[in-house]
Order: C-alpha cells, then sequence, then structure tokens
C-alpha cells in the first residue's frame, strides 16, 4: 500500500503562525476565487499530477489506485463532462505528466511512459532508474525537466534518453518543488528535505520559504523569499503570473493558494472559497481562462482509498 498517511493535528510550531517574516514579496488578499465541483474520483496515495490542453479542452491526472501495482491516467474533457482512462504498470510512489508535441510523458524514478491526447498508442521509453523520488516535471525546447535534490535534470524526447543536467543548484536539497518556466527563466516553490527515511515517517522533514530562480540563458542562480515555508507546491502558469497552490506543514496540510508575478515579483495570498484549513492540496492546471484545483478533505482517519475532489473558478 502506497498511501502516504496525514496526521491531521499539528501544532503551531507547524502551523503558519510560526511561518518566517522575512519576506521580500508582497503577501495581500485580492478578489476572492470561487470554486466549484467538477468531478471526483479515488485513490490509494495522495502523490498525483494534473496538467491541461486547450487544443483537446481537457485536463489530464496520473494517479494510483491500485495498490501501487498500476498508475491510472485520466482525461476529462469539460464541455461534454466525459472521462476516458488509462492504466499501465507502475511501482512508483510519484509520477509527474507533460505535454510535448501532442504527447503525454509520464515520468516517475524508474520508468517513463509516452501515450497521446487520446490515452492510446502507450510505450514505455525509458525503463533506466535515474533516482529522482517525489520529483517534479516540466519542458523546455521538446525536452522533459524534472526538477529534484540540487538539479534540473534533462531527457531528450528525440532520442528517447537522458541528457546531461541543464544544471546543478547552490541551494539545499528539496524535493516536492514545483516550478514553471516563463522568459526562459525557471521559477521553483518551496520544497522540504528529508534527512532520514525516520525524518519522512515522523513528518519532521525540512521545509523551504524560497523560490529558487534559475536564468537558462545565463546560466544564473538567484532566490526570493515567501512569506512561509512551503512543505510540497504545485503550479500552473497563466499569462505572467505563477499559480502556486500546496501545503506548508509536513503533513501535507495548511494548505494555500497564491499567485506570483514574474514581472513584478509580488507574491500574492488569494481569498479562496474553499476551507483551507481542513483540506489537503494535491494539484493544479490551468484550463481556458480558468483554474483547476484538486484537493482532498482532511478525515481522523485518513482510509486507506480517499476521494480527491477537482474544483474551478474563474480568473
Amino acid at each position: 500500500m502506497r498511501i502516504f498517511m496525514l496526521l491531521l493535528f499539528v501544532s503551531c510550531f507547524f502551523a503558519s503562525c510560526s511561518s518566517d517574516d522575512n519576506s521580500n514579496l508582497t503577501n495581500s488578499n485580492r478578489q476572492s476565487l470561487d470554486f466549484s465541483e467538477v468531478m471526483t474520483f479515488q485513490v490509494d496515495t495522495l502523490e498525483l499530477d494534473m496538467i491541461s490542453s486547450d487544443a483537446e479542452n481537457a485536463f489530464f491526472i496520473t494517479y494510483s489506485a491500485d495498490n501501487g501495482f498500476n498508475e491510472s491516467v485520466l482525461k476529462y474533457e469539460v464541455a461534454t463532462n466525459s472521462q476516458t482512462d488509462l492504466v499501465h504498470p507502475d511501482i512508483s510512489e510519484s509520477r509527474q505528466i507533460e505535454i510535448i508535441n501532442d504527447y503525454i510523458y509520464s515520468i516517475s524514478s524508474n520508468d517513463i511512459y509516452k501515450f497521446d491526447l487520446n490515452l492510446n498508442n502507450l510505450s514505455n521509453i525509458n525503463s533506466s532508474y535515474n533516482s529522482a523520488v517525489y520529483l517534479r516535471a516540466s519542458n523546455y525546447n521538446n525536452e522533459l525537466l524534472y526538477f529534484v535534490g540540487n538539479k534540473i535534470g534533462r531527457f531528450d524526447i528525440t532520442s528517447e534518453s537522458y541528457n546531461n543536467v541543464l544544471s546543478n543548484s547552490p541551494y539545499d536539497y528539496r524535493d516536492q518543488n514545483d516550478g514553471e518556466i516563463a522568459n526562459d527563466v525557471i521559477y521553483m516553490f518551496g520544497g522540504r528535505h528529508c534527512d532520514s527515511h525516520e525524518d519522512f515517517e515522523n513528518n519532521t522533514c525540512d521545509s523551504f520559504n524560497e523560490i529558487a530562480i534559475y536564468n537558462i540563458m545565463d546560466d544564473s542562480w538567484s532566490q526570493e523569499f515567501l512569506p512561509y515555508q512551503v512543505h510540497e507546491s504545485f503550479t500552473a502558469i497563466n499569462e505572467n503570473k505563477i499559480l502556486v497552490v500546496g501545503n506548508k506543514n509536513p503533513d501535507q496540510t495548511n494548505s494555500f493558494i497564491s499567485e506570483y508575478d514574474v514581472l513584478t515579483s509580488d507574491y500574492t495570498d488569494l481569498d479562496t472559497s474553499l476551507d483551507l484549513e481542513n483540506i489537503t492540496i494535491r494539484g493544479i492546471t490551468v484550463l481556458n481562462n480558468e483554474v483547476y484545483v484538486a484537493y482532498v478533505e482532511l478525515v481522523d482517519p485518513l482510509p486507506d482509498i480517499v476521494t480527491v475532489k477537482v474544483v474551478k473558478a474563474s480568473l
């Protein structure tokens, strides 16, 4: 069973009341995002990923619902409210999916799968172990990029093989730090570092309150600072603004929804109709000027099979 259990009651030490105030970014409110429910599905692990295609008018989600033996991928077409599903073998804890040239690439630590936007023509294009556990992914110039540890890794979709590392980070090891690319610059938000498996099991991993910024053209790194620590982040881009969501606490609680302006470096917490204190956010994507968020309601105890809700709001 791959389910990563949540602890629902945490002390103020891990809550936002203990967050750092050394941000050089704006933290203010704006008009509320009013969400409405789109669909639900069931999972056996909280690790999933969301992407979307304007051409298909659909979003895609990869997740596990089969006790660690298979991975499921769903395609949800918003105009018709219709769903298509694909199941493929998999033993990894977490997967990331990206769309490149009308194909979906699904990457984890052990395999890379490729299939078309209709969830057909599945193939395993690389089975090399890359040690990238709890990675996040993006794409740039027909390369699949993945963020984990102290590096930005590369996978060449033409040769279907791993390429040299794009860059090694000068900052501490971290994973679960999602990011986006805007104007040849990669922005990665927060993340965590577990010193041991015991830290992982006890939810005592370190979290970061930084935006790690890598300029591809200049091959240079820099940092900006968030108003709080972010244990795990999920991102989507909408024009020149990156929507950043996730959870602040090591037990995947204390959710947030925010926006980062790449032109001004302003970081803004957004008002929302979601009850952020009683959910754990699991993914985000933007489709046709609407934001879609996947989350799980916190219950005690969390069952082996949990229901993920996907909701949307107009931007």
